[in-house]
C-alpha cells in the first residue's frame, strides 16, 4: 500500500498546501522528513494579541523558528470601557519583543489589527470621536483609557522594527497616538513599500462616524501624517467602514487624504468604500508616469463630480496606466421580488437586465449620498438606471480602457 511518505516531493507538497495550519502541526509531529518540510511552512506566520499568555506562546516560537516567519499579525484586545491602564507598559513585553521583530530576520509583512469593542452598534460615535485632541489631549487620554495606551504601545515597538516593507491595518480607529507624531514613525513609514489601510468606523444606527469632528479631522490629516512619507510606497490599498471622499454639497467632511504631491513611488492605487471625488484627479495626474494600476471596489460618485466626467478628465491626463478596474453592486437591479423594485418601472428594468445579460461588459457605476445629518449611506437607483440608460458614463469608461489597452499592449511591446 502506497503512503504518504512515498509519494513523490510534487504531489506531497500540494497536499501540504491544502491543510489547515492545525493539521500541519499535527502532521509535522509523525515523522522527521514531514516536520522538516512543514516547519517553514507553520512558523511562516506568526499570530499574537495583546494578552500575555498569547505573546509569550508566540515569543516562544519565534525563539525556536523565527528565521522562517515572514508576517506577524498582532491584534490589541481590550474594551474601550476599561481604565485606566495597568501600571508599566501597556502591553506584554513578550509582544513588544516580537514587534520590535529581534527574533524574525526575514519579517515582511506585519498586519496590525485593533479590536476594542467599538463595534457595538449601540456605542455613540459622539462618545468617541466627537472632539478634536491636540498632543496634550492625546496623552491625556493615553494615561487614562486602556485601550489608547494599547494603540500607542503597538506603534512604539513597531516603528522600531526595521524590517517590515508591507502593513496592513485592520480596523483602525480614528485616533491619533503619540507615535505619529515621532521621527521614528516617519521613518518607519519612509521604508514601507506596501499598505492596506481600514478606518474603522462605529456602525451606530442613528448616525455615523463620519458627521463627528474628530473622525474628520483624523481623515483629512492622513496625508499630512502619514502619507507624506511614504516616499517609498508602490502599493496602497484604502479603505474606511464609512465612505471616503466629498459626497455633496451639505456632506463636505472626509475628503480623500490624498495630496499629488504624495506618494511619488505609488504603482498601484485601490479605493474601496470610496466616492470618486474631485481631489482624486490630481492625485492621479500627478502620478500620470508612475501610476499602472487602479482599483475602484464598491466606489460610487456624488455630486461633485460625475463618472463621465472622472472616466475623461483621467483619460485627458494621459495616464500610463495599464490596469483600471471597476467593480460595482449590482444587486439591486437584479432582485426579482416585486416589493423591491417599486423604484423603476417594470419594463424599464426588465430592459435593464436583458442588456446586462447579453453584455456582460456593462457596468452600472453607483450614483450615491450620504445623509448631511447622519452620514448613512443612500443610492439614487432611478438615476442610476437613468445614466445607464443614456449610456455617458460606460462611452467615457469604454474610451479610457482604450488607452489603457494600448498602454498594456505598449508594455508588453517593450518588455519583450
Amino acid at each position: 500500500m502506497a503512503t504518504l511518505v512515498a509519494l513523490p516531493h510534487e504531489l506531497s507538497l500540494h497536499i501540504f498546501s491544502l491543510l489547515e495550519c492545525n493539521n500541519k502541526v499535527h502532521l509535522s509531529a509523525t515523522c522527521r522528513s514531514f516536520r522538516t518540510q512543514l516547519i517553514p511552512e507553520i512558523f511562516s506566520t506568526i499570530r499574537f494579541t495583546s494578552d500575555e499568555a498569547s505573546a509569550a506562546s508566540a515569543l516562544a516560537a519565534v525563539e525556536t523558528y523565527g528565521q522562517y516567519t515572514k508576517k506577524i499579525e498582532f491584534t490589541c484586545q481590550c474594551n474601550h470601557e476599561e481604565s485606566p491602564p495597568p501600571p508599566g507598559p501597556s502591553l506584554p513585553p513578550a509582544a513588544c519583543k516580537l514587534l520590535k521583530g529581534l527574533l524574525t530576520p526575514n519579517l515582511h509583512t506585519v498586519k496590525l489589527g485593533f479590536q476594542f469593542g467599538l463595534d457595538d452598534e449601540d456605542l455613540d460615535p459622539f462618545d468617541i470621536y466627537d472632539d478634536l485632541e491636540d498632543a496634550g489631549r492625546v496623552r491625556l487620554s493615553e494615561r487614562q483609557d486602556r485601550w489608547r495606551a494599547q494603540m500607542n504601545g503597538a506603534w512604539e515597538a513597531l516603528v522600531g522594527n526595521a524590517l517590515v516593507r508591507e502593513l496592513i491595518l485592520d480596523e483602525l480607529p480614528a485616533k491619533w497616538t503619540s507615535t505619529y507624531d515621532t521621527d521614528a514613525f516617519r521613518r518607519f513609514l519612509n521604508q514601507l513599500e506596501s499598505a492596506t489601510i481600514h478606518i474603522f468606523g462605529i456602525p451606530y444606527e442613528e448616525w455615523r462616524s463620519n458627521i463627528t469632528s474628530g473622525y474628520e479631522d483624523f481623515v483629512n490629516k492622513l496625508g499630512a501624517a502619514f502619507f507624506s512619507h511614504m516616499d517609498g510606497l508602490k502599493h496602497l490599498h484604502l479603505w474606511a467602514t464609512d465612505p471616503l471622499g466629498l459626497a455633496g454639497e451639505r456632506m463636505p467632511y472626509t475628503k480623500l487624504p490624498l495630496r499629488p504631491e504624495d506618494l511619488p513611488a505609488l504603482q498601484s492605487l485601490t479605493l474601496e468604500n470610496s466616492f470618486v471625488s474631485p481631489e482624486l484627479i490630481p492625485f492621479i495626474k500627478f502620478h500620470a508616469q508612475v501610476l499602472k494600476s487602479l482599483r475602484l471596489n464598491e466606489s460610487f460618485c456624488g455630486d461633485y463630480l460625475s463618472w463621465t466626467d472622472f472616466f475623461d478628465q483621467v483619460y485627458e491626463g494621459k495616464p500610463s496606466l495599464t490596469e483600471v478596474i471597476y467593480r460595482g453592486d449590482k444587486a439591486p437591479f437584479m432582485i426579482d421580488e416585486e416589493d423591491e423594485v417599486w423604484w423603476a418601472d417594470e419594463s424599464d428594468l426588465l430592459h435593464f437586465r436583458q442588456r446586462l445579460e447579453a453584455d456582460p461588459t456593462l457596468n452600472v457605476f453607483r450614483r450615491g449620498h450620504l445623509d448631511p445629518d447622519t452620514g448613512v449611506l443612500f443610492f439614487n437607483l432611478r438615476e442610476e438606471l437613468k445614466r445607464f440608460n443614456q449610456g455617458d458614463d460606460q462611452r467615457a469608461y469604454v474610451r479610457l480602457m482604450g488607452l489603457v489597452n494600448g498602454n498594456r499592449a505598449e508594455a508588453k511591446v517593450n518588455f519583450r
